[in-house]
């Protein structure tokens, strides 16, 4: 795998890491909710590529994004972390969505 093609997705994927869980999908919008998980994204061939941790702009609470890539398939998980430093569940459902062509109304 050639990072040369990942790393523009990779910003893009930074920039655009807020997705609320039950959101319609918006004219232009890139990233469409899935009922896949992390976990089925795995199982099916889908390898993490990046991970990024920034606090929430909502919450302030610390969100890990999972970037995950097949051939020329991408998918992001979002995964909300308690504020307790010894909690390691999540305080929300991981939430994946799929990078998809932007298309207008």
């Amino acid at each position: 795998m050639k990072s040369g093609r990942i790393l523009p997705i990779l910003f893009g994927c930074v920039a655009a890491v807020s997705l609320t869980a039950h959101a319609q999908p918006q004219p232009n919008a890139q990233w469409r909710a899935t009922e896949a998980t992390l976990f089925d994204l795995i199982q099916n061939g889908y390898g993490i590529v990046a991970v990024t941790s920034v606090a929430a702009r909502s919450s302030g609470l610390p969100e890990d994004t999972y970037v995950l890539q097949k051939t020329n398939s991408l998918y992001r998980c979002v995964e909300t972390r308690s504020a307790e430093a010894s909690s390691i569940r999540s305080t929300a459902p991981i939430r994946c969505a799929e990078l998809v062509k932007p298309y207008t109304d």
